[in-house]
């Protein structure tokens, strides 16, 4: 009888391991994923915002402004980043405020709000902001190739599109990890 005695304490330390985390636990684990979201958008700002000094400081020197073409291709790239500067604004705002303080049916309620809005930033914004930015480099191709020698703009087009396929796919990545965060932080109810 002392092994069925072993077995039934065995059984038991597994149907304990197996109850729900404490509430405490979960208010800090979406804590902890909010961190990540507000530092994930903090890195994003400036990495858009660090980019588009660079390309206005090249639209001054170069003075883009006196070429069409180039100054139409130049100013969609800067205007996509800046656009999607302002909705990386927005969307730290609204993540500012959503308040773990309240019940947890009303946090949730925000969070889904959040989740909501980040989607369409992820699925809709995202897409067109990026392609359209491709369309703004392309704008920038036929300058290239008037001013720069063949190889050199080889170089731009190989290097400009494969640093977009590669951006592209890392922003993918990245994307499914943020809906991963936000996915947990919905579902808290």
């Amino acid at each position: 009888m002392k092994t069925f005695e072993e077995l039934q304490n065995i059984w038991d330390q597994q149907a304990e391991s197996d109850t729900k985390p404490a509430a405490t636990a979960i208010i800090n684990k979406a804590e902890a994923h909010t961190k990540k979201i507000k530092r994930n958008h903090f890195w994003t700002r400036v990495i858009l915002s660090v980019t588009s000094i660079i390309l206005i400081s090249y639209y001054i020197w170069v003075g883009a402004y006196k070429q069409t073409l180039f100054s139409f291709g130049l100013g969609t790239m800067i205007a996509m980043l800046v656009f999607r500067i302002v909705l990386e604004w927005i969307s730290a705002e609204k993540l500012a405020h959503l308040n773990t303080a309240v019940p947890l049916l009303e946090y949730s309620k925000q969070a889904q709000q959040f989740y909501q809005w980040r989607k369409k930033i992820h699925y809709i914004f995202t897409p067109i902001i990026y392609l359209t930015y491709i369309a703004g480099f392309a704008f920038l191709l036929p300058i290239f190739k008037e001013n720069f020698s063949r190889g050199f703009y080889l170089y731009i087009v190989c290097s400009g599109f494969g640093f977009l396929l590669f951006f592209g796919l890392l922003m993918v990545r990245i994307i499914k990890k943020e809906v991963k965060l936000l996915d947990f932080l919905k579902n808290i109810s």
